[in-house]
């Protein structure tokens, strides 16, 4: 396998070169802008830029003709680049609320003056489907807004309810317009994508999907999914570690997503074949019944105060031993991962921080921050899940010098990217006996290793 990522570029900005912005000065000035926020993505531009870049950043962020897309293509260029040397691509697909504060009145936005405003970020990411769970890269996004109007005491979506419902199928249909080998492909999503029309549209592209059971979905024999449950064989217990997860807003997402302390959890591991029986809310396109493999999750002996994990996972995908039914569980579990490149999104770029005036310059800011989140998340979950790996496979060998000559903390002679996650953590402020970086600390530090590196590279070319 082909390991790319970090290493392959010579920084963040590379991840935009070639932006076709209808002037070839707006996409120098995309590259520049993208070098100045990596060398630090938590600061604001007013704090990252001088008053001259300032006012170029807020012209591009603002200027109608900057499509976000287009930012954004060359990222998810490489980004399928990544991915295609994997024989089994996991595409996570979520969304996120991105919330802003009462300062001044955002156009195009939710919300009123003197209060928060908001938008919906989808985002579809690429990671390796090898059990290492390597962020390649952002495949695609989209921007939602919803109205926070109320309608009998409902808050309502901008649209129909069924069109911010489309956001899952329109992102499927576009990963799989990418070029990537359509059967390589494992779409995973939580509950909101428990669609029938979903389930089609991904048999239809030939790709793979583990999706969270949301709907108790009635079978051909008038039977219903969950009474299926209690006739699970379970074939496997392994042990997991769950990790922390805060109190998430809205009583909804309460029931579904509890707040938990990490702790680790047994579970155990079946599965079952149903045939589903077309939704009545389903276009009468898709097949009248569908088949697929339900893999039933379920965790033995929780904590007397906790709930038990339950997870109950639709796929296409085989399970018929052993070895099929772990690694469906695995895709699922890799979902993580996006979850955290929200984290670095918001925390390590500060993008809720973003002081513009509009949902078309706050989409071209998402777009210029969803790249450089991606370094940050790639950089910790590469120290996680293969911290043994050389440091090569995550920074530049300029970067790997630079730390070495002036870092806080001194590096081995064959550093390893733990070695190096926690050496640039360092430069952020970051303590060992602290525990693991945060974000925050992880992006001042890679802001500071962004700016001794360019310092480095300018030095050497004058042949300092």
């Amino acid at each position: 396998m082909i390991k790319t990522g970090m290493a392959k570029s010579s920084g963040a900005q590379s991840e935009f070169v070639g932006a076709e912005l209808g002037d070839a000065r707006r996409g120098a000035r995309l590259v520049s802008l993208a070098e100045s926020m990596s060398r630090d993505p938590s600061m604001s531009f007013p704090k990252a830029l001088d008053e001259a870049g300032l006012e170029g950043a807020y012209r591009l962020m603002g200027n109608p003709k900057v499509d976000p897309d287009a930012v954004l293509k060359p990222h998810i260029q490489r980004s399928v680049e990544r991915a295609a040397a994997d024989d089994v691509v996991v595409i996570a697909h979520d969304s996120s609320t991105m919330s802003f504060g009462s300062e001044g009145y955002r156009e195009g936005l939710s919300g009123s003056t003197g209060g928060h405003q908001h938008f919906l970020a989808h985002v579809s990411l690429a990671i390796s489907g090898d059990g290492h769970v390597r962020p390649h890269g952002v495949l695609a996004v989209s921007r939602h807004v919803v109205d926070q109007g109320k309608s009998k005491g409902k808050k309502k979506a901008r649209g129909t309810k069924g069109q911010l419902q489309q956001r899952w199928s329109m992102h499927v249909d576009q990963v799989h317009g990418l070029g990537l080998e359509p059967s390589a492909i494992v779409h995973v999503m939580d509950r909101e994508a428990d669609d029938y029309e979903v389930f089609s549209l991904i048999e239809e592209h030939d790709g793979g999907f583990v999706i969270r059971m949301q709907h108790n979905r009635t079978l051909v024999d008038g039977d219903k999914i969950r009474n299926r449950l209690s006739s699970v064989e379970f074939r496997v217990r392994r042990t997991v570690a769950l990790g922390y997860r805060g109190t998430i807003a809205g009583p909804k997402q309460k029931r579904t997503h509890p707040p938990r302390k990490a702790r680790k959890a047994t579970l155990d591991i079946g599965a079952t074949t149903v045939v589903l029986k077309r939704a009545g809310s389903a276009s009468k396109s898709t097949p009248s019944s569908y088949q697929m493999n339900v893999v039933y999750v379920r965790e033995v002996n929780p904590p007397d105060d906790k709930s038990a994990v339950e997870w109950v996972l639709l796929t296409n995908k085989p399970v018929q031993d052993d070895e099929q039914l772990l690694r469906v569980v695995d895709w699922y579990r890799a979902r993580w991962c996006i979850e955290e490149l929200f984290k670095a999104l918001k925390t390590g770029c500060s993008f809720e921080k973003r002081q513009l005036g509009s949902l078309h310059a706050l989409s071209n800011a998402l777009s210029l921050l969803l790249p450089m989140a991606w370094k940050l998340l790639l950089l910790r979950s590469e120290a996680r899940h293969n911290p043994d790996a050389p440091a090569a496979e995550v920074l530049t060998s300029e970067e790997i010098s630079v730390l070495r000559a002036g870092g806080r903390r001194p590096l081995p002679d064959q550093p390893t990217v733990r070695d190096v996650l926690l050496a640039v953590a360092a430069l952020g402020g970051h303590l060992k006996r602290n525990g693991e970086p945060g974000w925050l600390t992880l992006g001042r530090g890679y802001e500071e290793l962004q700016a001794l590196t360019r310092g480095w590279i300018l030095a050497r070319a004058a042949g300092g």
